[in-house]
């Protein structure tokens, strides 16, 4: 019998129990194959509670399929399972907002500008940009959720606002402001 403990793509877990007649003639890479693709599935747990899209370790979200929808329910989900929204009124998931920026920022903190680019290059520190900018994403998903804002529908009208505001004959290339243009 081989036992061997799978990390599931759910983040979870399982020590799986194997009989040597399951196997008969394969190779072991053909084991080791099916091994991998148990890690693939969720966890048998996950599986019956139907919970594998929002759970650690997942990883199955990505831009090109994830809309803001699903991310502002996953966050509410993780907020209301802790209880947390009582603490979440509109000046403290501002202030968090705020916080988490200042975090961002102190990564390029001392930085001289031409330099600021390769920080990006070191995979350990993108990491920690990412895990920055995650932050205030999702503090400023907790907010729209509190406010009850489309967010889609605000991105949009500030783009259309700064479309009039900043025309692109007048700004194109340019970096100062509209007043001194």
């Amino acid at each position: 019998m081989l036992n061997r403990s799978i990390v599931h793509k759910c983040g979870h877990i399982e020590t799986h129990s194997f009989e040597a007649s399951q196997f008969g003639r394969i190779s072991k890479a053909e084991i080791e194959r099916r091994i991998n693709d148990l890690a693939q599935q969720l966890c048998k747990n996950c599986r019956e509670k139907g919970q594998g899209d929002i759970l650690p370790g997942a990883n199955i979200m990505s831009d090109e399929k994830t809309t803001l929808i699903d991310l502002r329910d996953m966050i509410k989900k993780f907020v209301n399972e802790r209880e947390w929204a009582r603490y979440h009124n509109l000046k403290d998931v501002a202030i968090a907002i705020a916080v988490e920026a200042a975090e961002l920022l102190e990564h390029f903190q001392w930085v001289p500008d031409k330099e600021s680019g390769a920080i990006a290059r070191d995979a350990e520190k993108l990491l920690k940009l990412e895990g920055e900018l995650a932050d205030i994403i999702i503090y400023c998903l907790v907010f729209a959720n509190v406010l009850r804002v489309d967010v889609a529908k605000a991105v949009e009208d500030k783009v259309r606002m700064n479309a009039i505001r900043y025309p692109v004959i007048l700004v194109k290339g340019e970096d100062t402001k509209l007043s001194d243009v």
